[in-house]
């Protein structure tokens, strides 16, 4: 039984089991839907399609014979569907989902010719067909999808060692999608298979697109096949792959000065799905590396030639390039580490498999890369480095780690020393002011020991920085390695490598980045601010409980949780203030209750880290009443997504308590705001006052009524995980549809064509009162009767 499957009531996981036979029966259907003497029928098994989808989704198991019994029954359908390309379209997208998910656990065989014919008949014949360009599109990549799916089931007379075609070109474009890497087909690869196709990779050398498709296809058989010799082909590969980036040399434009024009439709149809051959050089480098190997030596000389170009101010249009060659090196790396340690398979070779020393290589030549790219100025490449660099802390943390801890530091001192500078000067200047003559003078020591203070206490001065894009590239860094540092400071077996503070310097580094995280939130910092969320949500995921009477935080022993949760909460409301616009009369009112500022539109971060941290905090810790106070008392009609957010987080991690303590005390502040209010339907209750004036027109005043539309909108966030909870404010809610009231009621003879905010003094006063009907549901009742 899958895991999803096991948190499931037990009577509902009883009947998970019975979609096997479901499934069974489906598969009947699918095959009685069909007749072989009516080509058309095709379209009657097509209603089974999204069933089957449905199956796949789910995380139930399914008998294994079914399944390869449905690719063959739709893969049959795909073939004798010709000219029918929705048909084709829909059983080609199941199929590719079936295999790609069961594609490791299946055995049979997939003949290529048919999809070969499909796609030349539909794609490269000059009679296009009635269908529309739109349908004719996903046609192509639905093929081109399933052939890849497709390509491990290829028999062994299925390798297309020409596969001919009027151009190169789409020769080429065939080859990569139709040369199949299994085992059974290994025989064919040879050495001098590989000299050959090198030889034709050569024979063009000034086509991105040529590249882009002979890269690929050579980087799957390094992968997949490594008892060739690769070792004289490593200097022509390597050339090729330097080449391949077009970087500038000396004062060059970085490309071909005579390219090869591909025709447009060729390019359209053998893409690559990339701009950059990047992932396929990144593949082929991975596993070319082996114990012994010259292929460390060959890229290591390849990093030190493209390191330069990491630098923040030698960008380009190569940067795009190297920040996904990047990516793409660790992401394959690891993916090759996990298959060789989980891999059961005897018949591999396990002196090929890389050792400590090949994993230390591999992590030292690319933290050169990650050390020019970390403060660059491409947003996508600073990010990218920070991915990687968590990801290569699991890999090596004793060199990951260090790196990071100092680049933190030496981020801190940089802000804190012209923090110190400006601060300094400006202290200066008022000595030197005679209207500042005795409001502050500072002696020469005394101006020493500031200094000297500052520089010992960076977070002193942090909202005076000037290298702030440093420090949201450290502080981002930090959170992406956020578990590694926790693991590594938990460790007691692991041995910690100096990084500047001794044995503790994992324990200081996460001290000082919560420290530095209360003055990270700068409502004039986006991206600070939100490197800043992205730190505290990494650094709480990974903490139990947050109580200052417990033994599981030993390793931040200087951190006195409740201080610290009521200073976070003050700098946040803060923050939230500062976010309000400049005229809260204009503005506020037209608020949406799902628009904010950066802090919602900018990533998840912010909700994230309110969730986790607030989910953490112990029942001591929730129940300080600041936060509560803080929500009930203030009114941000400028931040209305933020803070309904904010307690939305807080109803999501103590519902009862959060419904207590703050959505009943708003939706009480709304009901005893309406009361007194005119009865002329704005208040939706009593029946209007005979003596108004018909032109009089009461209205709510623009402060109580600005007030109360924050409220309720804040409510419609915040109630979203209240559950049984807000039964306790049946009343209270079913109270509230008086601001509802306030419009035409739905039997004014003239409410469709009048104005939304019609004054209701004519309305049938005989006539019952219609107000919302609040629906509580049957399963609601039900568990707030087992509580009790």
């Amino acid at each position: 039984m899958h895991l999803y499957n096991a948190w499931l009531p037990p009577p509902v996981a009883e009947e998970t089991k019975k979609e096997k036979d479901s499934f069974r029966r489906v598969l009947n259907s699918v095959k009685d839907s069909y007749k072989p003497d009516d080509p058309d029928s095709v379209y009657s098994t097509l209603k089974w399609v999204s069933v089957l989808e449905l199956f796949i989704k789910a995380k139930s198991e399914l008998n294994l014979e079914d399944v390869a019994e449905l690719v063959q029954i739709g893969i049959e359908l795909f073939n004798i569907s010709q000219n029918k390309l929705y048909a084709q379209v829909r059983w080609g997208n199941l199929l590719v989902r079936v295999l790609n998910k069961y594609r490791k656990k299946l055995a049979f065989k997939v003949q290529w010719r048919p999809l070969y014919d499909t796609l030349i008949h539909t794609h490269f014949s000059r009679n296009t067909g009635p269908e529309g360009w739109r349908l004719r599109q996903r046609h192509f990549q639905t093929i081109t999808s399933l052939v890849r799916s497709c390509r491990r089931f290829f028999p062994v007379v299925s390798l297309l060692e020409n596969p001919w075609h009027n151009s190169a070109f789409e020769g080429s474009g065939f080859v990569r999608l139709f040369l199949p890497t299994n085992l059974e087909n290994q025989d064919f690869y040879t050495d001098a298979w590989v000299k050959k196709s090198l030889d034709s990779w050569d024979s063009i050398p000034n086509s991105q697109f040529w590249n882009n498709q002979w890269a690929a296809v050579i980087a799957r058989v390094i992968k997949n096949y490594n008892f060739i010799k690769w070792e004289c082909f490593l200097p022509t590969l390597f050339s090729r792959y330097l080449n391949m980036f077009e970087v500038p040399v000396a004062n060059g434009s970085a490309s071909y000065p005579f390219s090869v024009d591909v025709p447009r439709y060729t390019r359209f149809l053998f893409s690559n799905k990339t701009a950059t051959p990047a992932k396929a050089i990144a593949k082929s480098i991975v596993y070319l590396l082996k114990p012994g190997s010259a292929a460390q030596q060959h890229f290591e000389k390849l990093i030190n030639l493209l390191e330069q170009y990491y630098h923040p101010s030698n960008g380009g249009r190569w940067t795009y390039s190297l920040e996904r060659f990047l990516l793409n090196l660790v992401i394959t790396f690891q993916k090759r580490l996990q298959r060789e340690q989980q891999s059961t398979d005897s018949s591999r070779q396990a002196d090929m498999f890389l050792g400590r020393s090949e994993r230390t290589f591999f992590v030292n030549v690319l933290l050169k890369l990650i050390d020019r790219g970390q403060y660059s100025k491409d947003e996508h490449l600073s990010e990218t480095v920070a991915a990687t660099t968590s990801i290569l802390s699991y890999v090596e943390p004793t060199l990951v780690l260090p790196f990071l801890a100092s680049r933190f530091h030496l981020a801190l001192e940089t802000v804190s020393s012209g923090a110190c500078v400006i601060l300094g000067a400006t202290m200066l200047k008022f000595d030197n002011d005679p209207l500042f003559k005795g409001y502050l003078v500072l002696s020469s020591s005394d101006y020493a020991s500031f200094i000297t203070l500052t520089c010992l206490f960076p977070t002193f001065l942090s909202s005076q920085m000037t290298a702030t894009h440093q420090l949201k590239t450290a502080v981002m860094s930090v959170a992406y390695a956020g578990r590694s540092l926790c693991l590594t400071s938990l460790s007691s077996t692991g041995k910690q490598e100096d990084c500047g503070g001794g044995d503790d310097a994992y324990v200081d580094l996460l001290t000082i980045s919560l420290s530095n995280a209360l003055l990270g939130m700068d409502a004039n910092d986006p991206p600070k601010t939100m490197a800043t969320m992205q730190l505290l949500g990494s650094i709480f995921s990974n903490i139990a409980t947050l109580d200052d009477n417990t033994n599981q935080l030993s390793f931040l022993p200087m951190i006195q949780f409740s201080e610290w949760l009521d200073e976070f909460l003050c700098r946040l409301f803060s923050l939230l203030q500062h976010l309000e616009p400049g005229s809260v009369l204009n503005e506020g009112l037209h608020s949406s209750a799902t628009s904010g500022t950066f802090l919602v539109d900018d990533g998840p971060f912010y909700y994230c880290m309110l969730e986790i941290l607030l989910g953490r905090l112990s029942k001591s810790l929730y129940n300080q009443k600041k936060l509560q106070s803080l929500l009930v008392t203030n009114i941000l009609p400028g931040a209305v997504a933020e803070v309904g957010l904010l307690c939305c987080a807080c109803v999501h991690s103590n519902p009862e308590e959060a419904v207590a303590s703050l959505v009943d005390p708003i939706l009480s502040s709304v009901i005893s705001s309406l009361k007194g209010t005119p009865a002329t339907g704005f208040g939706g209750s009593g029946i209007p006052d005979a003596k108004v004036s018909i032109k009089a027109k009461p209205t709510l005043s623009p402060a109580l009524e600005t007030a109360i539309d924050y409220q309720l909108k804040i409510l419609s966030v915040a109630i979203n995980y209240g559950g049984p909870a807000l039964l306790s404010l049946q009343e209270s809610i079913q109270r509230s549809y008086r601001v509802n009231g306030a419009g035409a009621f739905s039997w004014h003879p003239a409410a469709t064509a009048l104005e939304e905010w019609i004054s209701a003094k004519d309305y049938n006063s005989d006539g019952p009162l219609m107000g919302p009907k609040w629906h509580v549901p049957v399963m609601m009742k039900f568990s707030l009767q087992m509580n009790f």
